[in-house]
């Protein structure tokens, strides 16, 4: 079979592959604690439950959706976007309900780039940025190393240098858990201005962060919607992400691309999913987040801190992050043999380099699993490293 030259120059989805691994030990009746894929073990709340099963009763909830996404949802979209960063959006104009935000992310590049245009990714990151969004549009990446010296964020000056039509930030950042500022933000909104670029802003974590850091949105920043697009995803805040739901908002013009690219390629989230969803975001009272998702945040929080506290026993030098429930350690060598030698042992993570060239000497841990099993991987871990 000849694939086109775009696929050919796709790598496997790493975590595609992950999965084949850990489904062939486990048939083989090895134990595997994962902390391979972002994908909560927690269950939703119970008011996304109710609102699903109401949602499923109602009449003409199972009809054909819009690749907008339904009026309701949009609506509640620019409410919560409201109560969240005091920003006035415009439901009709500047809201795209998405089917995850990965499809999204995928799918906005080919509304306002043109092939052989270049688009600025971070490395280490979500591979979605380089891989579906640039090449498999035949748009151009270009990589730019994400340094611990520089707090994992991309160094202005560096980037400067370069020229790109499209720039994809996130923070708070998956794999490294970095978050950025407002006045890192407006440096990196300034610099697209001035190169005639776009700001893509996948603000996926938004709302799983530490101690007192509120991480902020892109539209804060570019007040007027002059060049940005976020990207949201009600996955992680609600342990939703089998329900593949999720919304952009931002300049008209770029929403307005995104809608007819879409209406091309899919009919939307179905209407039941959107209503439990719109009911889900409703539980906020004046921006902040509904009990189940800060007891969520806390158990997060918990088990990183079981993490760090026992790999810095190991010797590992590890930070808490300030978001995601993602741990980026430092491992001082080959990521993949030092990942293939803890999976001997019965343990799951991702190799640094599955985010990019700049992960090499990394690994990934995702804190989807419970304390006990925290504890005992960490054991497991010993055994290995020892």
């Amino acid at each position: 079979m000849n694939y086109s030259r775009r696929l050919s120059a796709l790598p496997p989805y790493p975590f595609a592959e992950m999965e084949k691994v850990i489904a062939e030990k486990q048939r083989k009746g090895e134990e595997i604690i994962s902390f391979g894929i972002g994908d909560p073990d927690l269950p939703p709340p119970k008011f996304v439950l109710d609102a699903m099963a109401k949602a499923l009763k109602m009449p003409g909830m199972h009809n054909y959706s819009s690749s907008e996404g339904e009026k309701f949802f949009r609506d509640t979209v620019a409410e919560w976007f409201e109560q969240r960063f005091n920003i006035k959006i415009n439901p009709d104009t500047q809201v795209c309900s998405l089917i995850g935000s990965k499809e999204g992310l995928a799918n906005f590049t080919r509304a306002i780039l043109n092939p052989g245009d270049k688009i600025l990714c971070p490395n280490p990151s979500y591979p979605v940025y380089r891989q579906a969004a640039s090449i498999l549009n035949d748009n151009i990446p270009i990589e730019v190393l994400l340094d611990s010296k520089n707090g994992f964020k991309p160094s202005i000056d560096e980037i400067a240098q370069y020229d790109f039509s499209c720039m994809f930030l996130n923070y708070p950042n998956n794999p490294t858990g970095a978050v950025a500022d407002a006045s890192y933000l407006k440096k990196a909104l300034d610099l697209c201005r001035e190169k005639g670029a776009y700001l893509c802003y996948d603000n996926a974590y938004s709302e799983m962060t530490y101690e007192s850091f509120k991480a902020p949105s892109i539209l804060q920043i570019d007040k007027n919607m002059e060049r940005s697009i976020e990207f949201h995803s009600c996955s992680k805040t609600f342990n939703m992400t089998g329900y593949r739901i999720g919304f952009a908002v931002g300049n008209e013009d770029l929403i307005r691309g995104l809608k007819k690219v879409k209406s091309q390629i899919d009919s939307g989230a179905p209407k039941f999913v959107q209503y439990a969803a719109s009911e889900a975001l409703k539980q906020y009272s004046n921006g902040k987040p509904p009990k189940e998702t800060r007891d969520t945040i806390a158990t997060y929080e918990k088990r990183l801190g079981l993490l760090v506290n026992g790999l810095r026993k190991l010797g590992y030098e590890t930070e808490m992050p300030l978001g995601t429930f993602y741990l980026w350690v430092n491992v001082d060598g080959n990521s993949k043999g030092f990942a293939s030698k803890l999976l001997d042992y019965g343990v799951a993570v991702t190799p640094g380099p599955a985010f990019g060239s700049g992960g090499e000497g990394y690994i990934r841990f995702s804190l989807t699993v419970n304390e006990k099993l925290v504890k005992r991987a960490l054991e497991k871990i010993e055994l290995a490293v020892r």
